[in-house]
């Protein structure tokens, strides 16, 4: 269970960053003031939390670029735990 979380994390750290034109540590360092944050959560002996995994998934969702796709995973998030993503005004 862990490594699915953890590859849907860097999954979409990864579709956040190519969205947005910058790289994954500059959305380490927005979402968990940490530009390291993945770096090290793509290491498979580095534990996390179920929290931090809806943290960074609730950052993604309130911060995804204005008509950008969003993955179907990070969808399925919201869907699953009835998020409601901020809406970035035009």
């Amino acid at each position: 269970m862990e490594n699915e979380l953890r590859k849907t994390l860097l999954e979409t750290a990864a579709a956040f960053a190519k969205a947005s034109g910058c790289a994954v540590s500059t959305v380490g360092r927005r979402a968990k003031k940490d530009p390291n944050f993945f770096n090290r959560l793509a290491d498979p002996e580095i534990s996390f939390t179920a929290r931090t995994f809806d943290e960074v998934m609730r950052w993604c969702a309130d911060n995804w670029p204005a008509a950008k796709q969003m993955p179907l995973s990070l969808m399925k998030w919201i869907a699953e735990t009835g998020h409601q993503p901020a809406q970035v005004s035009a």
